[in-house]
Order: structure tokens, then sequence, then C-alpha cells
């Protein structure tokens, strides 16, 4: 098997740096790529990790269980590119300063395009050769905090198998809170068009692929990078890669809408919520303050969960103050 140029043998470990770009003061741009084959046959799975460069969780997680597998306990091949961004990781911002580009809707990508989109042709080229599964991580921004949670998106021009193999490994990887995004219908998401991201272009290769959603962005949370670990785990026991006993099936909370909060005032905000809570229809969410008296309160205007709130207290009128389910029903 070649991945990047390099071939791979059974039972082999690679680590290596490809090369995406070139800086004008003649530096490489250079992405990690780290590879584990097994030494019997078997799926490929691939980890992806940092589109936005302050996306650190699910990186760390795919760092400690690639050094923890080893090759005789692996049917397949792993594959884990950890930073697709690497420029706006040094930056440790979402974007890169580059070209102020957001990678994760530059998908396939453009070998003569913009430094976006040209690493993003340069991933998904190989990516879509070689995968059979692709786990999307991702976490929200440093502003929140949020809940780990997954994604899995009904594309039309996938086929029925990839849509439902999608949403199955999803539920597998462990998580309670679980979005099903129909794109159709799909409504509440940020602005910008969602045609190039990644999670999408591999559905509609029919190569089942799902988000990772591992808390807030730009620190290190423990509890979120175990999250990762463990459905990394789960999954590739589903997939037979490796031998392990899925845990016993719990409920499943399945989002089927969702929005984003906003503040109509600025000032300080105190959430009266958190991550995780179910807030009745009228129960108050946030408060905003100036420093005289309090301005403005944000009630649920029906049943929510809330998946991410604010964690950066300053906010001006039409920031996020939360992210939330609005549909939701329980499965196992």
């Amino acid at each position: 098997m070649k991945i990047f140029n390099h071939e791979i043998q059974p039972g082999e470990r690679f680590c290596d740096y490809i090369k995406v770009g070139e800086l004008a003061c003649f530096s490489d741009i250079r992405i990690p790529v780290m590879v584990l084959r097994g030494k019997q046959a078997g799926p490929t799975l691939w980890l992806t990790g940092a589109v936005h460069g302050d996306e650190l969780n699910g990186l760390w997680a795919m760092r400690r269980f690639f050094w923890e597998l080893a090759a005789d306990k692996l049917q397949g091949t792993l594959v884990i590119t950890p930073i697709l961004n690497p420029i706006a990781f040094w930056g440790r911002s979402k974007v890169s300063m580059l070209d102020q580009l957001d990678m994760d809707q530059q998908f396939p990508g453009n070998p003569q395009g913009l430094y976006s989109e040209r690493v993003a042709h340069v991933i998904f080229s190989e990516l879509k050769e070689k995968a059979g599964y692709v786990i999307d991580f991702h976490t929200l921004n440093h502003l929140f905090s949020a809940t780990p949670y997954t994604v899995s998106k009904l594309v039309a021009e996938a086929n029925d198998k990839t849509n439902e193999e999608a949403f199955r490994l999803a539920k597998i990887f462990g998580v309670y809170p679980n979005c099903r995004v129909d794109l159709k219908t799909a409504g509440g998401e940020l602005p910008g068009t969602t045609s190039g991201a990644l999670d999408i272009l591999c559905m509609q290769h029919n190569i089942p692929c799902f988000m990772a959603e591992m808390g807030g962005g730009g620190r290190w949370e423990e509890s979120s990078i175990q999250v990762a670990y463990q459905g990394i785990e789960n999954v590739m026991a589903a997939l037979g890669m490796i031998a392990k006993d899925l845990p016993v099936s719990e409920k499943k909370l399945i989002i089927t809408k969702r929005k984003f909060l906003r503040s109509d005032y600025g000032g300080l905000v105190r959430m009266a919520v958190k991550p995780g809570d179910f807030v009745p229809a009228g129960g108050l969410i946030a408060t905003i303050y100036d420093f005289f008296k309090e301005v403005g309160h944000v009630h649920a205007e029906q049943d929510m969960f809330m998946i991410a709130t604010c964690f950066n207290p300053v906010v001006s009128s039409g920031d996020r103050l939360a992210f939330v389910g609005c549909e939701w029903h329980e499965t196992k």
C-alpha cells in the first residue's frame, strides 16, 4: 500500500512530514502523516484533525492512540493526518493568515489555487483513493464550552448504504448527543457554503464519514480527549480492525434540528446553563450585563438541548451565546 508515495509494508509503522507548500521566507509548509499497517488485511480508517487550527482535542487523542496500538493487534490500516491546516495551527486560529479561507470549505481543492485550496487538493487526492472510512475531528471554537457530540450528514449524492453506515458508526463512536443533519433541510448553521466540507466530499465519494466534535477549542480538555480516544477504539472494533468488545448499547440522543442563539445586546454574559443541559421552554439561558444594570435576558423559546455554551463572557450584539438542539429523539 502506498500513502503519499511511501510504500507501507504489513506490520510497518510510518511517520513523516509531507510538503504541501512553501512560505515566502523559503520554509516548507508540511503536514504530519502517521500510518500503521496491520499484519493482516482489513479496512483502511483515515482520521483527520485541525482543518481549523484551534481544534486540538482530537489530534492529541489520535497521537496517543497511534503510539499505543500494536501492528499485530490491527487488521487493516490506520492513517492519521492530525493537522490538515499547519499555518492556521501555528497561528492558533480557525483560518490561515495566508488567505483567510476556511479550509473546510475548499475540498476537493485546487492545485493552482490559494494556499488552503492547494493543501485541500493534496490531502483529498490521496484520501479519496485510499480511505475506506473517515472520522473528521473538530471542536467548537475557543469561545465555547461544548459537550462531545457527533455529526453525520444525509448527503443526496451518496448512496443509502453510505449514509446509513456513517450514521451507524457515529452512534457506535459512543457519545450521547448525535446530530443527524439532512443537508436538504438543514438550517441554523453558520453563514457560508458547506459544499466544500471534507465530510460531505467523502460522502459524495461513498466513503462513510462523520464529524466528531470534541469539546472546546484552543485548549486541552482531558475528558474530551479521552472520549475521542474511546470513540476511535469503538469504531475500529465495529469495523473488525481490532479485537474489543463494544460497550453495551446505551441510549443516544439523535438531534435532527439545531441552531445558534445570538445576543441582542453587547456587554458581559453570564450563562445560566451548561453543555449537556436540557432547558424547558421559557427557561433562563443567559443574562447580559453592563457595568450599571442587567441589560437583557435570553430564554428558551422551546425545549432545548445545550450542545455548546459561551465560554468567553464578552459579547456584542449578534454574537453566538449557545448552540442548541431544537428537535430530537432518543434511540439505542
